[in-house]
């Protein structure tokens, strides 16, 4: 995996603290992926903390893939911190983690 928490299997890592400032390397990852025609897997594992605009991204993200009609984005391996926080503010559904 590079610095950049991508790794040669196409997925990539969401940092320990996925917040405002991280929001933007999201939105232009999940960006590269649609112009590419590419799916986007997301690894959760590591997440230990989630701001709403960074899970804003992600939905926005989901909807864009789904609305594209081609490949999809994934987040795999949700933390307990990720699925509490997308639990709580009622996006199970929108994530794919229902």
């Amino acid at each position: 995996m590079d610095e950049t928490g991508n790794g040669s299997d196409g997925r990539t890592s969401l940092p320990a603290v996925a917040d405002l400032l991280q929001a933007g390397a999201l939105k232009a990852l999940i960006e590269q992926g649609l112009a590419s025609g590419n799916g986007t897997i997301l690894d959760a594992s590591a997440v230990q903390r989630i701001s709403s605009p960074y899970l804003q991204v992600l939905v926005a993200g989901a909807a864009a893939y789904a609305h594209a009609g081609g490949p999809s984005m994934t987040v795999c391996n949700p933390s307990p911190a990720f699925m509490e926080a997308v639990s709580t503010l009622g996006l199970k559904q929108a994530l794919g983690l229902s």
